[in-house]
């Protein structure tokens, strides 16, 4: 079976994230999303929330592939309630907003730190 190109695969998975973010919710500002990060996260153990402010710093300053990397490193370290599953698909949803904005910010290592945390929040579909 042949693989499909990179940009079909990261629009295959980008339509996914629509489907499982809800294509109807309201748009969500880089700032409204970090904030949601740091707050589902405020009584983690200090490290944790460490790596969650630099989340959110990258967020604001529109460093998403180091924003999702990082989550994704948080996901990985700990279980996820549901606030924390809601603020990382905050995430999910404002990255993918980013890109449709700006194509120039898909690359390959945001479309791979994108799928594991797509992968880690909603499961394997």
């Amino acid at each position: 079976m042949k693989k499909l190109p990179l940009q079909v695969q990261w629009l295959l998975m980008m339509a996914a994230v629509a489907v499982t973010a809800g294509c109807g919710s309201k748009s969500t500002s880089a700032k409204v999303a970090a904030e949601q990060l740091q707050q589902s996260y405020e009584k983690t153990d200090a490290p944790i929330k460490q790596e969650v402010a630099q989340a959110s710093a990258a967020l604001q300053n529109g460093n998403y592939a180091q924003a999702v990397i990082t989550m994704n490193r948080v996901a990985q370290a700990q279980a996820m309630d549901e606030a924390q599953k809601k603020a990382l698909g905050t995430l999910i949803q404002q990255t993918r907003q980013a890109v449709q904005q700006n194509p120039k910010l898909n690359s390959p290592e945001l479309y791979k730190a994108m799928s594991t945390l797509v992968t880690r929040v909603h499961g394997e579909n």
